[in-house]
């Protein structure tokens, strides 16, 4: 599995019923060099399937943001896409401020946030990272 691997299940994490066409653009790849990868990913298991997940799976997954510092000097444009690979990251956000990204994480346990958690800090340009589990979601 190689990094373009890795993107498209995280594209398909985030939106397993978007377009391949829109995956291929995403990947930088033609769409039947995508289809291939999709189907190549099915028939080692690494995608079993889409599923519909209603109530108790969906609701049981823990989340938690996460505050991000860059080291001096860097940006954006060096870092996100590195943050982007790591399936388990949601959403990120630049903000302005002390802070340079709050990213929203979901894992299968608060030990799974604490191995995404550690994943962001060892990405090249990330200074420090302050972890915000949530204990209860009142809207949204």
């Amino acid at each position: 599995m190689d990094e373009k691997d890795r993107l498209l299940l995280t594209l398909l994490k985030r939106d397993a019923r978007r377009p391949v066409v829109a995956l291929a653009r995403d990947l930088g790849l033609s769409r039947s060099a995508t289809q291939d990868r999709l189907a190549r990913l099915q028939a080692s298991g690494a995608i079993a399937g889409f599923t519909l997940a209603e109530g108790g799976a969906a609701a049981a997954r823990e989340t938690a943001w996460l505050m991000v510092r860059f080291e001096a000097g860097k940006r954006c444009a060096e870092v996100v896409p590195k943050l982007k690979c790591i399936p388990a990251v949601a959403s990120i956000h630049s903000v302005s401020g002390v802070l340079d990204l709050i990213l929203r994480v979901e894992g299968e346990s608060v030990a799974a946030l604490e191995a995404v958690r550690s994943a962001v800090a060892a990405v090249p340009g990330v200074a420090d990272v302050s972890t915000h589990i949530v204990l209860e979601r009142h809207l949204g």
